[in-house]
């Protein structure tokens, strides 16, 4: 009896079943310019090390995504400013009795808005500075990168929750400085597309709308980025939107919301603010395709996720669950979910029916009336009120339950 009853119910509450939106790049031929400033080498009396800034030069180029200042043209910057800036020299020459490490030890004081403004007059988009320092047998490499475009300084001593210190690299020997500053020039990589991912992935969706890329050419440059970019919310969350337009892609999609859902950071600002750039809520629509391939067990996991990490939409969530819920058949927690749902909002009227049809569904009577009358105060339209009232008249027609 209640698996007919229950099979009624889902008809009724059917304005909850699910929905996919269907809402409507990272160009590497515009590399970012780099400026390495000098390093710093605070090492043994009898070391002979130098060229740290040519194995992340070498390394950056390699990359294909960027091009460096040429060092001879930064030397002389450096030297020019800082003896300009310390004695007020204006004639170079003037300055032939400070060496090399003098010039760079004075530039290293630095406060970071000149070196803002020396990379700017440089024309690049970044600057890299560092140093290179031996205690005993091992070598630490310290490195900082400027975003000369925004006027900040990028710290990372975690590249993942982006905790706020700086590029460090240890090695324990001089034959490991040359892998050491390789693995810290992938960082700086990191770092600086990073800085562009989201404007990278916006202008490859836009130009997706304009029409000069087509689905196919669109979905490639986002793959590219992804791969690129493996650890970027942005990236796979644009990736996800765009397989949003063909139902054809729903594995894709699975693949792509996952990844995405993995990634997010309810304590980063960029990720709350690109969200609300596309309009496009990941946990639903990720949700929503796993509902399609009546996998409802992963789409209750991903609600239950979401309501812990994203701090918006949870009425919405809970309403799901209990849908959910009641397709697998465990209709306290379905009441659960809807009864948050209403705890969030007492005036939503699709919960409060839910229940209430479940309640009469289950032979519970008079809890069931008592739920319908409260919902004809919040039945905002003729369609709702006629039928809450047509439920409480129904319901008041047959025999009490004992």
């Amino acid at each position: 009896m209640f698996k007919k009853a229950h099979t009624s119910l889902l008809r009724i509450i059917v304005f909850l079943i699910f929905s996919v939106q269907t809402l409507p790049v990272y160009s590497q031929e515009q590399k970012h310019k780099v400026v390495i400033f000098p390093f710093v080498y605070n090492l043994g009396l009898n070391s002979q090390i130098k060229g740290a800034e040519r194995i992340v030069q070498s390394e950056l180029i390699r990359s294909g995504l960027f091009t460096v200042i040429d060092q001879k043209r930064t030397y002389t910057y450096v030297k020019k400013t800082v003896l300009h800036n310390f004695y007020k020299i204006d004639d170079v020459e003037k300055g032939s009795n400070f060496t090399d490490k003098d010039i760079i030890d004075l530039f290293f004081s630095f406060e970071w808005k000149k070196i803002v403004h020396m990379t700017k007059q440089l024309n690049a988009d970044f600057a890299i500075k560092g140093s290179l320092s031996q205690f005993g047998e091992k070598f630490r490499a310290d490195l900082e990168i400027i975003n000369a475009r925004e006027i900040e300084t990028i710290r990372l001593q975690e590249m993942k929750d982006k905790t706020v210190g700086a590029l460090v690299g240890e090695c324990e020997s001089e034959e490991k400085i040359p892998e050491m500053f390789e693995k810290l020039t992938q960082q700086i990589i990191e770092v600086c597309l990073a800085d562009r991912v989201q404007q990278n992935a916006e202008t490859i969706i836009e130009s997706y709308r304009q029409g000069k890329f087509t689905y196919q050419e669109t979905e490639n440059k986002l793959l590219q980025l992804a791969s690129d970019m493996p650890d970027e919310f942005i990236v796979h969350y644009s990736l996800f939107s765009h397989y949003l337009e063909n139902h054809e892609k729903n594995d894709s999609l699975i693949k792509a919301g996952e990844k995405a859902i993995r990634l997010f950071d309810s304590g980063n600002e960029d990720h709350i603010r690109y969200l609300s750039f596309l309009g496009i809520d990941v946990f639903h629509e990720l949700a929503s395709a796993y509902v399609i391939k009546e996998n409802f067990s992963r789409a209750i996991s991903i609600y239950n996720y979401a309501i812990t990490v994203y701090p918006m939409n949870h009425i919405r969530y809970f309403k799901q669950l209990g849908v959910l819920y009641l397709l697998e058949d465990k209709t306290e927690e379905s009441i659960d979910s809807f009864k948050k749902a209403l705890n969030l909002d007492p005036t939503d009227f699709e919960s409060g029916f839910a229940i209430a049809s479940i309640y009469e569904a289950k032979g519970n009577t008079k809890d069931a009336l008592g739920q319908y009358q409260n919902c004809v105060k919040y039945a905002t339209n003729p369609a709702d009120r006629s039928k809450v009232q047509e439920a409480i008249k129904n319901l008041k027609e047959k025999k009490p339950a004992h």
